[in-house]
C-alpha cells in the first residue's frame, strides 16, 4: 500500500483529536478501493487489530468518515464492518477482563519502531494522573530528538514518569540515541505497574539495556535504594507543576537529588500552561531554593516526530544549580 493516508493513519493510531485530523488529504471523491485502503491503513492496521485504540475513539474516526462521504454512491462494507464491530464488540478476552477494557486501551506511536503504550481512558484514576501520557511529555520528547548531544552517554532519571512514554523512547534502538541507563520513577505504584507493562510491550525479547522503573516518593526520597542504580547526569521531567501543593515536595526532591550528585546535574522540565501564575510561582521557589532556570525553545509542528496538538502552550526549561 502507498502512503498517502499515512498522516491520517499515524492520527488515528495515537488518538489525536478526530476534529483535529488532516481530513484535507483525502482527495474526495474516493474510489471503492480508496476508501478500503483507508480503512486498513486505520482501524485496520494490525497494531490496532492486536492492541486496539479506544472504542470511542474508533466509533467517532467512522462516523466522521461517513460524514465526508456522505454524498458517495458508494460505501466500501469494511467502513460499516469497521463502525458496527465497534459498536458490537464483545470478544471472549473483553468479557474474563471487563474492568481492564473499561478502564484500559492503547496509543502507537509511528517512529522508525513503532512505539505502543497501554494508558488509562480516564485522566484521573487510581488517584493518579499518571496513567495516561500528557502533552508536555511528548513535547520534551520531541525536544530530545532534536538535540540527541544531551542524552548521548547520560544516565537519566525521570520523576513522575506516568506511562514510561520518555524511557521508552530512550531506549529504542532504532533511534541509535546511545543512552546510558534510564531509570522511570513515580509515586503511585499504579504507574510504576503500568511502566512495567509498557516496558515489556515495548521490549519483547528482553534485551540487556531497557529502561528500569521504580516507585519513588518525593516526600521519602532519602529512602529510595540509590545505591541500586548509576549516579546521573540528567534529571527529566514532564507535567509535574500543575498542583502548587506538590512544590515543597519536588523542590526538596530535586535538592537532594542534585546534591547527592555534587549538582553536577542538568533537569529539563517540561509543562503544560494552564494556570500562568501556578507556572510563576514555581519559577520563584526555584530562584528561591538555588536553581536557575533557563527557557527552551520548542520543536516546531513541522519538526516534530509526533502528531499532538501544538495548540496547547508547553513550556520546557533546562534547570542548573546557580554557581
Amino acid at each position: 500500500m502507498d502512503n498517502k493516508y499515512s498522516k491520517l493513519q499515524q492520527q488515528f493510531l495515537c488518538c489525536y483529536p478526530v476534529n483535529k485530523m488532516a481530513w484535507s488529504t483525502l482527495h474526495l471523491p474516493l474510489q471503492l478501493e480508496e476508501q478500503k485502503q483507508l480503512i486498513a491503513a486505520t482501524c485496520g492496521h494490525a497494531l490496532n487489530q492486536r492492541y486496539p485504540v479506544r472504542r470511542s475513539y474508533q466509533e467517532a474516526f467512522v462516523k466522521r468518515l461517513l460524514q465526508l462521504l456522505k454524498d458517495h454512491e458508494e460505501l466500501h462494507d469494511d467502513i460499516y464492518d469497521s463502525l458496527c464491530g465497534q459498536l458490537a464488540k464483545a470478544t471472549l478476552s473483553e468479557r474474563e477482563s471487563a474492568d481492564a477494557a473499561q478502564v484500559y486501551a492503547y496509543k502507537h506511536y509511528l517512529l522508525p519502531t513503532p512505539m505502543t503504550l497501554r494508558e488509562s481512558k480516564s485522566f484521573v484514576i487510581e488517584g493518579t494522573t499518571g496513567l495516561c501520557t500528557w502533552e508536555a511529555a511528548l513535547a520534551l520528547a520531541d525536544y530530545l530528538l532534536e538535540h540527541p548531544s544531551l542524552v548521548q552517554n547520560k544516565n537519566v532519571l525521570e520523576l513522575g514518569a506516568g506511562t514510561g512514554l520518555l524511557g521508552i523512547l530512550l531506549k529504542q534502538r532504532s533511534l541509535q540515541l546511545q543512552v546510558g541507563q534510564v531509570l522511570l520513577t513515580d509515586g503511585s505504584d499504579a504507574c510504576v505497574q503500568l511502566m512495567r507493562e509498557n516496558i515489556k510491550l515495548n521490549f519483547a525479547e528482553e534485551p540487556l539495556d531497557f529502561p528500569l522503573c521504580a516507585q519513588l516518593n518525593w516526600a521519602q526520597i532519602s529512602e529510595f535504594n540509590w545505591q541500586a542504580y548509576a549516579a546521573f547526569d540528567l534529571l527529566l521531567a514532564a507535567d509535574v507543576i500543575y498542583d502548587d501543593t506538590q512544590f515543597e515536595a519536588l523542590l526538596s526532591a530535586m535538592e537532594y537529588i542534585f546534591e547527592r550528585h555534587e549538582n553536577n546535574l542538568q533537569m529539563l522540565l517540561a509543562s503544560t500552561v494552564r494556570n500562568v501564575d501556578t507556572l510563576h510561582n514555581f519559577m520563584q521557589q526555584l530562584a528561591l531554593h538555588g536553581f536557575e532556570a533557563t527557557p527552551c525553545a520548542n520543536v516546531s509542528a513541522c519538526a516534530s516526530h509526533f502528531c499532538r496538538d501544538h495548540t496547547a502552550a508547553v513550556q520546557i526549561v533546562s534547570i542548573k544549580r546557580k554557581s
